[in-house]
């Protein structure tokens, strides 16, 4: 399988059905008397994504916490106010006096597509408005953040009384993404380009998490997704900068701990399965990948 050339799905699996012949890749990390379960994430879904495979499901009865890229649960009046600071416009001006005419009159086009008005956009930075776009072209397809695998889990954890750890906070992850600063409006473009594609390119990246396809999600990563200064951006920021503070951030998690990340930050060189080798971690899957084409 080879996937489009798309932005999209990769923002969405880092913010951002299963079938009967293979399961998501999911593996035990231990050292010593530590051990953990990884499990890489699709950040949105749909109600019949669940139940999940019977190790994952054994893994989370097991498990003392639940560890995730942000614990969205535990979010302050004090940071939510920040996060409008980095998300939104603070120049007296609106998205319409950062944009040329002709990508504003797109984004205008698209919004209105999509369920948005010009009022929803006008305060938001270009990158957080081509993030906004992507979110509800998104729902469109009936995909859903509210039931992707980190958010069932943390409605499971908070339910049942599991405490919930974050490897970042909700401010760290927004300058992560507010940080591609100058090409933000190439963002949004890239965006916009590709926002006819989004359920084909989605369902593709759905289809080789749901068979556990390392093989393709490691192409996925090799490919070109983006104008070379976002890709460089997504692959050396997005990626493997979080993946290195994640991994310093190891010896300090609760012993067995249920650990839910996006599925693009367990693969290549700069992944979590090889950083986690490196520091001596035993990595054993517990689901069965898909067998190669």
């Amino acid at each position: 399988m080879r996937f489009h050339r798309t932005l999209l799905p990769l923002l969405l699996w880092l913010l951002l059905p299963l079938n009967a012949f293979a399961d998501p890749a999911f593996y035990r990390i231990s050292k010593g008397n530590e051990q953990h379960w990884l499990l890489g994430s699709i950040h949105a879904g749909k109600p019949s994504l669940y139940p999940l495979p019977d190790p994952v499901e054994r893994a989370w009865q097991q498990s003392r916490a639940l560890v995730m890229e942000v614990d969205m649960t535990h979010i302050s009046q004090a940071q939510w106010q920040e996060m409008g600071a980095i998300t939104r416009l603070v120049d007296g001006k609106t998205l319409k006096d950062h944009l040329p005419m002709d990508l504003y009159r797109r984004t205008l086009i698209a919004a209105g597509q999509n369920g948005l008005t010009e009022a929803m956009l006008a305060p938001l930075r270009p990158w957080f408005a081509a993030i906004t776009l992507t979110q509800a072209a998104l729902e469109r397809t009936g995909y859903r953040g509210e039931f992707g695998v980190d958010q069932h889990f943390a409605k499971r954890a908070n339910d049942g009384g599991k405490p919930i750890v974050g490897l970042e906070t909700l401010l760290e992850q927004l300058g992560y993404l507010a940080s591609v600063g100058d090409n933000q409006t190439l963002m949004l473009e890239s965006t916009l380009d590709e926002l006819p594609e989004l359920e084909k390119g989605f369902t593709e990246v759905m289809a080789a998490w749901q068979n556990g396809d390392q093989a393709t999600l490691i192409n996925l990563l090799k490919e070109e997704m983006a104008p070379p200064k976002l890709q460089a951006w997504l692959e050396q920021t997005l990626l493997a900068e979080r993946n290195r503070n994640w991994v310093k951030k190891w010896p300090g998690l609760p012993n067995e701990s249920f650990i839910v990340v996006g599925a693009l930050h367990l693969y290549g060189e700069q992944g979590l399965l090889a950083l986690l080798e490196q520091q001596g971690w035993r990595i054993t899957p517990l689901t069965e990948p898909a067998a190669a084409d």
